[in-house]
């Protein structure tokens, strides 16, 4: 059987899933840096992937930026802090992206050995599955994926807005 970035018996699923298991993690998700998802394991029913996917491919595409103003190629790893949870992204080979959501601030050193120890698997599973992910890339428009996410993003802005002038 081909494997897929999609199937749920996904080899990166299964990276994933274990990841998640060995960090205690929300979810994980194996995104490209067009905004797309790859791979996703953990609790990640309650996230909305496809609007993070897109939403953080768009921030590392800024903080390339970043990185070229003050003088580096790009920051291989971003990590967001927040009061509850927070989010490690990390470059996996040239084209894709790790996310890894979870609570426990003091479980960082955990989530950033696991995802480095992660990472040689996805790149070869990435680089193994390339054909078939070449061809099913090439069945989604990538303007019609780009429209789409963006209307999803303004839906979640628009739905925020509402909440903040709620009394």
């Amino acid at each position: 059987m081909t494997e897929t970035f999609n199937s749920p018996e996904s080899s990166i699923n299964g990276t994933l899933a274990e990841l998640v298991e060995k960090t205690e993690a929300l979810t994980a998700l194996l995104i490209s840096r067009h905004g797309i998802c790859l791979g996703q394991a953990g609790g990640g029913a309650k996230l909305n992937a496809t609007a993070l996917a897109a939403l953080v491919a768009g921030m590392f595409s800024a903080t390339k930026e970043v990185a070229n103003i003050v003088g580096e190629e790009q920051f291989s790893i971003l990590l967001q802090q927040g009061e509850k949870r927070h989010i490690h992204i990390s470059l996996i080979g040239e084209k894709s992206m790790m996310v890894i959501v979870f609570e426990d601030y003091s479980r960082i050193g955990r989530v950033r050995l696991a995802a480095k120890k992660s990472s040689p698997a996805l790149v070869r599973l990435i680089n193994k599955n390339r054909k078939d992910t070449t061809n099913a890339i090439q069945d989604i428009s990538i303007p019609d994926f780009k429209e789409y996410a963006l209307n999803l993003i303004d839906r979640i802005f628009v739905i925020g807005e509402e909440e903040d002038a709620s009394p």
